[in-house]
């Protein structure tokens, strides 16, 4: 959970007898923990603009050591950006979203996510339903044909019915859990910054690599709609979210 927790960070490194440690700026700039961007200032040297999560902090109580002096609030990294002119450094801003959706989507929307996930466990799936199971159903149930529906409302109650039989004769939830159908609902948080969320949403939404699920796509567009007006806030009109964008980390060469 502690990768859910964010830090940010803005600090001057000069040209001539620099102060900071260069292997800091290294550590930061290769670590999947963190993003590190920075921009050239003509014959003075570089100013850092880095977000960090709060397992990276907590474990790395040496480069905390001459990092938490820089240490700023959000409005403060946003205020130093404009500053500079720097609009790459609203990149790193993380961006926190919650998901409620089939377990089946959380394994598809996990399986390309960089680290920092959270999910509720399948132990606990009824979402205040008293004597039963809660199913998100799939995209193709509302236009789908009374048969398959029907069927599809067989199984989930099938499904119900052994997962309830299974708790009352004394089987933990941790194991009938083993009844649940991959349509159960499960809910899922990430946080992610710009630059991770573009490429989430390259592969999800825009399906850079193939077509995505219909399933992960309708929840890939509802995190971009989510997101998009809060980076609007600090990026202006001109923010966005589905293009490809430079790899964290990369210099703007500004």
């Amino acid at each position: 959970m502690f990768r859910h927790a964010t830090h940010y960070f803005v600090f001057e490194v000069e040209n001539v007898n620099p102060t900071f440690p260069q292997w800091i700026c290294v550590a930061l700039a290769n670590s999947p923990y963190t993003v590190c961007v920075f921009k050239k200032i003509k014959h003075v040297g570089r100013i850092y603009f880095v977000s960090a999560n709060h397992q990276f902090v907590i474990e790395n109580s040496k480069i905390m050591h001459h990092l938490a002096k820089y240490e700023v609030t959000l409005s403060q990294f946003v205020a130093k950006a404009d500053e500079q002119s720097y609009p790459t450094a609203l990149n790193a801003i993380r961006y926190t979203v919650c998901v409620t959706t089939q377990i089946s989507t959380t394994r598809e929307l996990n399986r390309t996510s960089p680290n920092n996930i959270a999910e509720q466990s399948t132990r606990y799936v009824n979402f205040g339903k008293r004597g039963g199971i809660t199913i998100c159903t799939p995209h193709w149930f509302a236009c789908a044909h009374w048969s398959k529906k029907l069927l599809a409302r067989f199984g989930w109650k099938m499904a119900e019915i052994c997962y309830n039989v299974a708790l009352h004769l004394g089987l933990p939830a941790q194991d009938a859990r083993g009844f649940l159908p991959l349509d159960t609902a499960s809910r899922v948080v990430y946080t992610y910054s710009v630059y991770e969320w573009r490429r989430i949403m390259a592969l999800r939404l825009v399906g850079s690599t193939g077509k995505p699920h219909p399933n992960a796509k309708i929840a890939a567009q509802y995190i971009h709609d989510a997101i998009l007006p809060a980076m609007r806030i600090f990026g202006g009109d001109k923010a966005h979210l589905t293009t490809a964008a430079a790899p964290a980390g990369s210099p703007s060469g500004e």
